[in-house]
This record gives structure tokens, C-alpha cells and sequence, in this order.
């Protein structure tokens, strides 16, 4: 609960969130991955501004974006990685000590909600994208057979190159191989 002129300074970031928490988690689930690896936490300030901070939306280990409503400068941190899915139409900003984020602005022309569709949209890409630690597990041929990824453990299957592959709509084995 919290008295209106004293909300947190995450308090727009979380109420956002949790309006389109359900459609990222579909996405997740979507392309196969577990939605309940999705999460988001807020940073607290740095002490010196109000303003400063943000929230986190990330899948396992792997950061969504980030989200600033803090102060007077509103925006959305997409990783590099998804640079190639941004809109030339949305407004941009390259910051110096974001090297690794392009930030999207958020501004009376572009409004947080204008960005859901997009934010959908890297919410199931990032499951796509999600760092290869292996090859392949045992339960390949199980996986070509299904056309999808059946290992039980989702968090452990994410590492697997091959459900990436399979994804893209390449089978490499059992009856549904369709690679020569």
C-alpha cells in the first residue's frame, strides 16, 4: 500500500510489469521455453538521485531489457543481442556507459505501451537467443521424433544447441529428419 505522492521509484516500472507479465510469459512458453524462469527485480538507487535505478526483466540468467520510469528520463534497455528486431521507428539512444544496451526513449510519442508488441516479441526470442553450452543431450532422437525440445528439466535444456536448431525447423534425426 502506498500513499499517492509516495510511491516507490519502481512504482510505474512494477505497475507496467505486471500489466503485461502474462503475454511475456506466453511468449516464453511459446518458443518452448519455461515461463516461470521470467522474473523481474527493481535496483534500488544509488543514493544520490531518486531517479536513478531500474528494473531487470530477465529469463533464467539471461537480461530481457530493463526498464526506467524513474525522474524525468524514461526509457527501455534492450541488449545489443536484439538489435537487429528493433523498429527504425522507434526513437534510440546510445548511451556511453550502456555499451551493451541500446536504450529505447520513452516519450509522448512513443508511450511505454506502444513497446508491448515489441517487448512480446524479444520475450520469445530470447529463448531463441539464450546462450548454447552443448551440442546435444541423449534425449536428441526423443526431440527430432517430438520436432521439439522433451527434456523435463527447462532450465538445463536451454543450454542445448540442438533445440535452437530444432526451433528453426531443422531435424537432423529420426523420422522427421528433414536435413541432408
Amino acid at each position: 500500500m502506498s500513499i499517492l505522492g509516495f510511491e516507490s521509484p519502481e512504482h510505474k516500472e512494477v505497475e507496467f510489469l505486471t500489466k503485461i507479465f502474462p503475454l511475456l510469459k506466453d511468449s516464453i512458453a511459446a518458443h518452448g521455453g519455461d515461463p516461470d524462469l521470467l522474473a523481474y527485480r527493481a535496483t534500488k538507487s544509488d543514493g544520490k538521485s531518486a531517479s536513478s535505478g531500474y528494473t531487470t526483466v530477465s529469463f533464467g540468467t539471461f537480461t530481457v531489457f530493463r526498464i526506467h520510469l524513474r525522474g524525468n528520463q524514461h526509457y527501455l534497455s534492450i541488449p545489443v543481442t536484439f538489435s537487429d528486431l528493433i523498429s527504425p521507428d522507434f526513437p534510440k539512444k546510445q548511451a556511453p556507459s550502456e555499451q551493451k544496451y541500446i536504450r529505447l526513449l520513452v516519450t509522448n510519442e512513443h508511450s511505454i505501451s506502444v513497446y508491448t508488441n515489441f517487448l512480446y516479441t524479444i520475450a520469445g526470442e530470447t529463448v531463441n537467443r539464450y546462450p548454447k553450452e552443448w551440442s546435444c543431450c541423449s534425449r536428441y532422437m526423443e526431440c527430432s521424433n517430438a520436432k521439439h525440445c522433451v527434456h523435463p528439466d527447462k532450465m538445463f535444456a536451454l543450454g542445448c544447441g540442438y533445440r535452437k536448431i530444432l526451433n528453426s525447423g531443422r531435424i537432423f534425426y529420426g523420422d522427421n529428419r528433414n536435413i541432408d
